[in-house]
Parts: structure tokens; C-alpha cells; sequence
């Protein structure tokens, strides 16, 4: 998709009245651990995260949850059997930068 010289114009206009340049970018949070891995998640996600899981769990169901990570998005199958936890992020954890997860290939 190629952007018009107009839509740049509205683009780069709509940036400079809601500043969105000039905030820094979040730092993972908290950190959840599931599928055996640990996830460094925004504090907006952790709630969204949490709050989904809850909605599963008092519905008496199974559902597939959405995490958005750091790195990409997972989607975690939530039962009754499912462990996952979520905890915040100590000065260790902001300061080792995650590595990629590795994507497949197929």
C-alpha cells in the first residue's frame, strides 16, 4: 500500500496534535508465565489478559485468550487444567531485553 502525498500530509498532522512522537514507549510490566515460557506484557495487557481469563473461568468454559507480548501474540488456550501466572516485572527483568521467540517456518 502506497501512501498519497495528501494522506501523509493528515497522517503526520493527526501525530503532531495527539503528540503521540513525543511519548516514550512502554516498557513490559509484568511478566506472564505460560506454556512454559515467561511473556513480558504491557500493565494494559496484564488487565486485559486477566480479565479475559476470569470471564472464561466464571463462564465454566474453555476459550482461546489472546496475549499480546512483547514480542508478538500468543494465543493461550484457557481450561481448567491451564496454569499461568502473572507477576510484575522486577529491574532484572526490564533490564535483560527478551530475545525473539523464534517464528516457524512451514
Amino acid at each position: 500500500m502506497t501512501m498519497t502525498a495528501a494522506a501523509r500530509t493528515a497522517v503526520d498532522g493527526f501525530r503532531q496534535e495527539t503528540q503521540l512522537t513525543a511519548r516514550p514507549p512502554r516498557s513490559p510490566g509484568f511478566v506472564v508465565h505460560a506454556l512454559g515460557r515467561d511473556f513480558h506484557v504491557s500493565d494494559e495487557m496484564a488487565r486485559i489478559f486477566l480479565h479475559q481469563v476470569e470471564v472464561v473461568a466464571e463462564s465454566d468454559s474453555s476459550a482461546l485468550v489472546v496475549l499480546r507480548h512483547a514480542h508478538g501474540v500468543e494465543l493461550i488456550m484457557v481450561t481448567d487444567d491451564t496454569s499461568f501466572s502473572i507477576r510484575a516485572a522486577t529491574p532484572a527483568d526490564r533490564r535483560a531485553a527478551p530475545e525473539p521467540y523464534p517464528r516457524m517456518r512451514g
